[in-house]
């Protein structure tokens, strides 16, 4: 909440989602559970129209600043310029991409970072053996960030 409260802009779930979620400390399904709850208590408020947005409620907003100097300086910041550089990631037309494709003697992880004009990074790794990497697994889990996407390659498929 402390994040939409000083983003100030509507946003999508997918995009607060992978906001909270891309350094690691909040997992996909604690966010969902929280923000479901966050919804029904009038912490936050959804806006209809052709994309569903969420912001930050009055009620919200009072809770936030009822516990803001309580959380340290530093966390805050950081939250917030992470927060702000995945909203300007997302707002130059990159984006990431990943698949897993069967190979020969296993499987082959492709990731990639394009942007409206060609393609800014190009990997594959190979993993031997039987077991299918989890893709849907990690791709809810994965944050739309170049960092993210390299991170969640070398945890899950090397």
């Amino acid at each position: 909440m402390y994040l939409l409260k000083n983003i100030k802009e509507p946003l999508e779930f997918s995009t607060i989602n992978d906001i909270v979620v891309q350094d690691g400390f909040v997992n996909y399904f604690d966010f969902a559970i929280c923000f479901a709850e966050l919804l029904e208590s009038n912490q936050i408020t959804e806006l209809k129209g052709d994309k569903t947005l969420y912001v930050i409620s009055p009620e919200g907003t009072e809770a936030v600043e009822s516990v803001e100097d309580k959380i340290f300086v530093s966390v805050k910041e950081k939250a917030l310029r992470s927060a702000l550089r995945l909203l300007a990631f997302n707002r130059s037309g990159s984006r990431t991409r990943s698949r897993v494709e069967k190979a020969e003697k296993g499987y082959k992880l492709i990731c990639s970072i394009e942007d409206s004009e060609k393609t800014l990074l190009h990997i594959e790794v190979c993993q031997r053996g039987r077991r299918l990497p989890d893709a849907r697994r990690n791709e809810a889990e994965a944050p739309s960030e170049p960092a993210g996407l390299l991170r969640r390659a070398r945890r899950d498929h090397l």
